[in-house]
């Protein structure tokens, strides 16, 4: 009992290549490696492992390949790992060492496949033989080419009959894709006109129908403000304060003070419009919007708003009176003395007699000394 690995008969053993330890219990590695027990060829060298030993190249395998666990040097193969670098439309294909990319789709025979794997035809009548034999003219055609004698020479917008005996008009304006791109086509002897849509001129050297500039052409005439040039037409646009009218052309103002652009009041203005703020308050120099409350009390001449003292208030101010002996004014801002002998709001007895001050009253008493009498209230 205790034995790391096998225990026989009472005694600890230990697996091949392993030893034991001075504990008698302990089995540890041995290092073949560090004990020179070990069988590798030249060019390889010994590398430690538990309870054994491996060889390995001391050269590396290279680019392309690795090292097994037979100690040999094996292709890597980058299309199966995903270690390549082919786009979407090429193919993987591994080679020894390496590998290259090749194009998914095959092209048929007349066609060249291109790098990115695009199949394009090959122009045959372009070869340095030609495959046309003498007295015939070679004519491309997709994947493949045709011949024919060389009977009659056509001009541009003609071409051979099927005989090949005369030539005859190209009709430039069959099919759905005509040579006018969409605009009406006129098929001539020999060549052909485009009737244009509106905002389109034919070119008659191009052949084709250009886009009229009408912002270019008719400058201040479309449109009251700005003009810009579309595919065909044009388009008006206005400036800032202004709406484009109905009629596509004119410019209306913009009322701004229907979204509420100011804090308070909102005027409009041709092209624009102004914030005002109520009494009590001035418009903030930072945004021209905001409207700040003015603190009457803190302006040069707020110390003669009020006679006491002058209290802010937003959009306004009020002004109050000493705590006692004093009582606002009906003006609002002057401070009035309070009789309290006359408003009974005095604290003098029977026998005394009050007297008003400014802000107070005093209780005055008047004992007459012996051998006098009160003749009257003083």
């Amino acid at each position: 009992a205790g034995c790391s690995q096998h225990c026989l008969n009472g005694t600890c053993v230990c697996l091949e290549g392993y030893k034991l330890k001075a504990d008698a219990k302990t089995c540890e590695d041995i290092n073949e490696c560090f004990l020179g027990a070990y069988h590798c060829i030249a060019g390889q060298r010994c590398i430690n492992t538990l309870g054994s030993y491996r060889c390995q190249r001391v050269i590396s395998c290279g680019t392309g390949y690795e090292l097994t666990d037979s100690n040999k040097c094996e292709d890597i193969d980058e299309c199966e790992t995903g270690t390549h670098n082919c786009a979407a439309e090429l193919e993987c294909q591994n080679t020894a060492g390496s590998f290259r990319c090749r194009p998914r789709v095959q092209c048929g025979v007349g066609f060249i496949q291109d790098a990115l794997g695009s199949c394009i035809d090959i122009n045959e009548c372009l070869s340095v033989t030609g495959p046309c034999p003498s007295g015939h003219m070679c004519f491309n055609t997709v994947g493949s080419f045709t011949c024919q004698r060389h009977s009659v020479t056509c001009g541009r917008g003609y071409h051979l009959n099927a005989d090949g005996t005369r030539c005859v008009d190209i009709d430039e304006c069959a099919g759905p894709d005509n040579s006018c791109d969409g605009h009406g086509c006129i098929n001539l002897v020999g060549s052909y006109r485009c009737e244009c849509r509106a905002g389109f001129l034919f070119n008659s050297i191009s052949r084709s129908c250009d886009d009229v500039n009408e912002c270019r052409n008719y400058p201040g005439r479309l449109c009251a403000h700005k003009c810009e040039n579309i595919l065909g037409s044009y388009k008006c646009s206005c400036t800032t304060g202004f709406k484009l009218a109905d009629d596509g052309r004119s410019c209306d103002d913009l009322n701004e003070c229907d979204s509420s652009p100011c804090s308070q009041a909102c005027a409009n203005v041709y092209g624009s419009y102004q914030c005002y703020c109520r009494r009590g308050y001035q418009l903030s120099d930072v945004d021209g919007i905001t409207c700040e409350d003015i603190d009457e009390c803190a302006l040069p001449t707020g110390g003669h708003i009020c006679s006491y003292r002058c209290h802010n208030t937003p959009g306004s101010f009020h002004c109050t009176c000493p705590a006692t002996g004093y009582a606002l004014a009906p003006n609002g801002r002057s401070c009035q003395d309070i009789d309290e002998c006359v408003t009974g709001t005095h604290g003098c007895t029977e026998s005394e007699s009050c007297f008003n001050i400014q802000g107070g009253y005093k209780c005055l008493n008047f004992d007459c000394p012996p051998s006098y009498r009160r003749s009257g209230d003083t």
